[in-house]
């Protein structure tokens, strides 16, 4: 895995590694927390990333990128889990191609629409569309395929970046457009 950029990616990470390795209850109990009653995992994790997923004023939205990773974490066996993070499968192109990296399109698999409202949402709204959008993907992602985790931490932390949501997600679906109009002989002009 390469070095990370920021302690907040770094946290993010390896809290997706942790995750990963939790047994079932553990991590059930992750899916269901709140802001209002943490899960014991959370605890472990903010204690030992004080400095980020431990900082008091940023609980609330670490609770949330916890809960997401969490849900985004497949069920099962922990030592048969495929890592959650792909550092190669940003975000914003994991909602256009709904975890499916052999998607072709043209349709975004999550629509422009529920993007832009994403984009366009603060907290504690902005929390409740990517929980909902996580639960999506969940439900469609490839197994092993996975995404860049630390672009859900900004998503959370960083909402004003809208780039780093929009900017996959458009190259994704160009791509795909690109290629149906390639295979179907049709061109811009």
């Amino acid at each position: 895995m390469p070095p990370h950029d920021s302690p907040s990616e770094e946290a993010a990470c390896a809290a997706a590694k942790k995750i990963q390795r939790l047994d079932p209850g553990a991590l059930a109990a992750l899916r269901r927390m709140d802001v209002r009653s943490a899960a014991p995992a959370f605890w472990l994790l903010a204690a030992r990333h004080a400095d980020t997923i431990g900082r008091q004023d940023l609980a609330q939205q670490w609770m949330q990128i916890v809960r997401i990773l969490a849900i985004l974490t497949p069920r099962g066996d922990p030592a048969q889990r495929p890592h959650l993070h792909a550092s190669d499968r940003r975000l914003g192109a994991v909602l256009c191609d709904g975890g499916d990296p052999g998607w072709t399109g043209p349709r975004p698999v999550f629509s422009e629409h529920r993007l832009a409202r994403l984009m366009a949402a603060r907290e504690p709204q902005r929390a409740v569309l990517l929980t909902r959008a996580a639960r999506a993907l969940a439900r469609s992602m490839q197994p092993g395929s996975g995404l860049n985790v630390p672009d859900i931490a900004y998503t959370l932390l960083d909402p004003d970046d809208g780039r780093r949501l929009a900017e996959p997600y458009y190259r994704r679906l160009d791509r795909a457009i690109r290629s149906a109009e390639t295979s179907t002989g049709e061109t811009e002009r």
